[in-house]
């Protein structure tokens, strides 16, 4: 048996367990996946046990992903430029670094109907999630990509890092305030909530990083939070008549990219969206 986990804190009610361990069985594997429930002073200690020969890797969530580049020993060149790993391989006794999520989203937004060349887009937050985004959206070439962050001087790295990666687009950095969203300048194509603001199970399950009026009504709306009952972002976009959609998707699609890391197998993409629906279903999700 072999072993593969997420780790995160809190973990709550992750969904990842449940899609990922409905892959692995559909496929006949012996693998079981678990949550590795992890505060910060203990991610030294969890990550230094995949090394043991009968782990195969884990996923990595909030707050960890930037912070678990230093444990490991390489990196693949999309978690490099992202700056963010979501995804640990466990290699002849080497970690190696995998940022999963990039594909992840840029999947999720395409088959959601979005192109994102010549987009000018508003990405919420700068975390893991934020960082794998924005790399996104600068790889296919939108045309301006303004990170806003409620500490700015975080956003204003991200977007420092990504500029001499940004060929065709331009990268701003905003505080995250009413004001600065204001003045920002464009109208946005697309919005991208990378926050944990909305998230079903947290102190803030019922805030938006975004008041409704500053929603286009044109713009397209992509949660990276995701529950049984649409956000409050994802609500709010829809009564403004914009398009909107949460994370769902883009979990379970990362997910498979890191399924086929861990085992150099198609993943069973029908298998996982239906595990993870029907857990969705039946209660709240902190994932992510």
């Amino acid at each position: 048996m072999k072993l593969v986990g997420v780790i995160g804190y809190p973990l709550g009610h992750s969904l990842s367990p449940i899609f990922q361990q409905a892959a692995f069985d559909a496929l006949g594997l012996e693998v079981r996946y678990e949550r590795w429930e992890t505060p910060p002073h203990r991610l030294g200690e969890v990550v230094a046990s995949l090394r043991l020969p009968d782990r195969l890797g884990a996923n990595v969530t909030v707050p960890h992903k930037e912070a678990v580049i230093e444990l490991l020993d390489e990196l693949d060149l999309t978690a490099r430029e992202a700056g963010a790993v979501n995804t640990i391989v466990h290699r002849d006794g080497q970690l190696v670094g995998y940022n999963t999520d990039v594909p992840g989203f840029l999947r999720a937004l395409q088959e959601a109907g979005f192109q994102a060349q010549g987009a000018r887009a508003l990405v919420l937050g700068a975390g893991g999630g934020a960082r794998a985004v924005a790399l996104a959206l600068v790889q296919q070439q939108a045309a301006m990509v303004v990170i806003a962050n409620r500490t700015y001087h975080r956003a204003f790295r991200l977007a420092d890092a990504l500029r001499p990666l940004a060929q065709r687009t331009v990268v701003r950095s905003i505080p995250l305030t009413y004001s600065a969203l204001q003045d920002a300048g464009p109208v946005w194509d697309l919005i991208v909530n990378c926050t944990t603001l909305g998230m079903p199970g947290t102190p803030e399950a019922d805030k938006s990083p975004l008041p409704p009026e500053l929603i286009p009504e044109q713009a397209f709306v992509f949660d990276l939070v995701y529950g049984p009952k649409p956000t409050p972002l994802v609500r709010m976009a829809r009564q403004r008549g914009a398009r909107a959609v949460d994370g769902l998707a883009m979990l379970v699609y990362q997910g498979a990219e890191s399924f086929a890391l861990w085992t150099g197998l198609q993943p069973p993409l029908e298998v996982m969206m239906e595990a993870a629906r029907r857990a969705l279903a039946s209660g709240p999700s902190e994932d992510g």
